[in-house]
């Protein structure tokens, strides 16, 4: 009977554990996401999970920084660093982003809206099991967005990765 409580309990534990939403805020420097503000429109944020996928670390960094950038107030973010470590290791940059969407270009006689296009590579080289933590530092801007590689408009990032995930306000908590 003792050997039941006990297999039931783990089970109940490893049941609650595989329950908690990937997506989440990192607890005692765990998995999930955490963020440091550097200054007023620089924020350094990090996403740590144990899995075989670094295209899904790195794809739920940018759904912070995007969900980071409408909190502060912002439209979108430019990305000056970034790095993906497994188990403690850099790893090669190998990434693609894709967006379509607008941009606004506002002058003296009002704001316009233009058609923008963007492409990124990536790829998955999978590491079973594996420790990986992507990080991004970004710089947060409004109006115009710069029309660079690394740009990105925060709510095409959230409706993109909330869409492609399958995400929403129950899953995030």
């Amino acid at each position: 009977m003792k050997k039941i409580i006990i297999l039931a309990t783990l089970i109940g534990f490893l049941a609650a554990c595989s329950s908690s939403p990937e997506y989440r805020a990192a607890k005692n420097n765990g998995y999930g996401y955490q963020e440091s503000i550097l200054n007023q429109d620089k924020i350094r944020v990090h996403f740590k999970t144990r899995d075989d996928n670094k295209l899904k670390a790195i794809d739920y960094t940018f759904l912070r920084a995007a969900e980071l950038t409408i909190r502060e107030g912002y439209d979108w973010f430019v990305v000056s660093n970034r790095d993906v470590l497994v188990d403690g290791k850099n790893q090669p940059r190998s990434t693609i982003h894709t967006g379509i969407g607008t941009s606004r270009d506002c002058g003296l006689y009002g704001c316009r809206n233009q058609p923008s296009t963007q492409l990124g590579i990536g790829i998955n080289l999978s590491d079973q099991g594996q420790d990986i933590e992507s990080i991004l530092e970004i710089k947060l801007g409004k109006g115009v967005r710069p029309e660079t590689q690394d740009s990105y408009e925060a709510r095409e990032i959230i409706t993109n990765m909330e869409a492609k995930y399958q995400l929403n306000a129950e899953t995030k908590k």
